[in-house]
């Protein structure tokens, strides 16, 4: 017997990558959401209801651990130079 449960869920990971295999170019999960709703493949509302971003399991838990917190490329950058200049 097989239970199958539809899920309306948009995986934004998975569409981000394919734009970056085609383009070179990695754009930010808002972007790629943003960019389906103007080229008319979702509307607003299935943008709202099916292509959230994931923050952290805390959204969905109780708990002490906070959510992941927005990255910051620049914070990236700078800590590469620093463990490369350190080498």
């Amino acid at each position: 017997m097989t239970i199958s449960k539809q899920s309306n869920s948009i995986n934004l990971h998975y569409i981000r990558a394919a734009i970056e295999k085609g383009t070179g170019r990695r754009l930010s999960l808002e972007k790629v959401r943003q960019y389906l709703v103007e080229e008319g493949l979702i509307t607003p509302a299935q943008a709202k209801k099916y292509a959230q971003i994931f923050t952290g399991y805390g959204d969905f838990y109780s708990t002490d651990t906070p959510s992941r917190t927005k990255e910051d490329p620049g914070e990236a950058y700078r800590l590469a130079e620093q463990l490369q200049s350190n080498r």
